[in-house]
């Protein structure tokens, strides 16, 4: 069968006539500097860890990862011969580091309204289109950048992300639900009674942790006038390759990972932005609904992968809009298994998130 034009649009604007579960990935940020990515982390971990390097162990595993680059490996899968404590908790740090000085650079300018991220359109209308029935739009994000937090508070759209307090927060689901309520006045047989409601909102879950969560004093907690430059006893919570070592890590994790998977367990449709398919232990459950299940989802990505392509042939009802760069130009390539051939469309750039919020929800 083959895939036209007509086709793929209205598989395409049918998808956004439901709710779905937003997976938010690093190309989002990417979209705004390509430093947030893959390859500019690896070159930073390149140059600054083996300064770092203390004992013969350390040094036989750093070798590892060495050669795993060499042999053109993915970050994550070569970080994954990292065991020991120590050197796991320094590529911690520097990542934190260089994440930082990015959010830091960008921080100033999205609140100023100065840079502009990408997702921000689509994302105002995902949270604009929300059910009456229905007025949270669960977001996961393995992202430990706060561009998207920095948007919802520049262009109030409303989030929560389970931490309540003043400067040192912590984790109360409960709590955090109340933020998002207000009251409405409702008159019957001239009787006023007030019910609160849920404002329309997001409830974000970072999976990997994020640039303002910390261990201190036994609890993770958040902190967001440490992110930029920590103290000395504050440790990140930021989930990296090897991090099984991590008890305290670990457990939160799990956490993270139960309350993530108790949204995708309620959802029937999945969009994925800018994200490659790189965690297991999220995806276990998410492939299923996909492959088993059989629910619609979308992946918008710039560019796809072996774990993309291997996914959309198990799952039925799995789209992707993406770049093919073997063409030469920056066309669009559609494709669902149904549609071995696939679709190209040569004047769209769909797989740039403005473009195709533009172009399939209107601009």
């Amino acid at each position: 069968m083959e895939l036209t034009k007509e086709i793929a649009y209205k598989f395409i604007k049918d998808f956004f006539r439901d709710k779905s579960l937003l997976f938010l990935g690093t190309g989002a940020s990417c979209a705004v500097d390509p430093a947030f990515g893959m390859p500019a982390l690896k070159d930073v971990l390149s140059e600054q860890v083996p300064e770092k390097i203390s004992g013969a162990t350390q040094k036989t595993e750093w070798g590892k990862v060495q050669k795993a680059f060499q042999n053109d490996e993915g970050l994550e899968s070569a970080l994954n011969k990292v065991l020991s404590q120590g050197l796991v908790a320094e590529i911690t740090r520097i990542t934190g580091a260089f994440i930082a000085s990015l959010d830091r650079k960008y921080s100033l300018l999205i609140s100023n309204r100065e840079q502009e991220w990408p997702a921000r359109n689509l994302l105002q209308k995902l949270v604009n289109n929300l059910p009456e029935g229905d007025r949270a739009l669960n977001v996961v994000t393995p992202n430990y950048d706060l561009m998207m937090e920095y948007v919802c508070d520049t262009y109030d759209i409303p989030y929560i992300n389970g931490f309540v307090g003043c400067v040192q927060k912590k984790i109360d689901w409960n709590v955090a639900n109340r933020q998002v309520l207000y009251p409405d006045k409702i008159i019957s047989r001239n009787r006023s009674k007030t019910v609160y409601k849920f404002k329309k909102h997001i409830r974000l879950y970072k999976v990997h942790g994020s640039l303002n969560y910390f261990f201190h004093n036994g609890d993770v907690i958040e902190n967001s006038a440490w992110m930029w430059n920590p103290p000395g006893f504050a440790e990140r919570v930021m989930i990296t390759p090897g991090i099984e070592k991590y008890e305290g890590l670990q457990k939160f994790r799990e956490e993270l990972l139960k309350k993530a998977d108790e949204a995708i367990r309620k959802e029937g449709s999945f969009l994925f932005i800018g994200y490659g398919f790189n965690d297991k232990h999220l995806e276990e459950y998410i492939n299923r609904k996909l492959e088993y299940f059989q629910c619609p989802g979308l992946i918008v990505t710039k560019d796809s992968n072996s774990r993309i392509d291997a996914l959309l042939e198990k799952a039925p009802n799995l789209w992707l809009v993406c770049r093919k760069p073997e063409t030469g130009n920056e066309s669009t390539f559609v494709y669902n298994r149904k549609f071995p051939a696939g679709l190209y469309i040569n004047d769209k750039k769909l797989w740039d998130i403005n473009e195709f919020t533009d172009e399939i929800l209107g601009g």
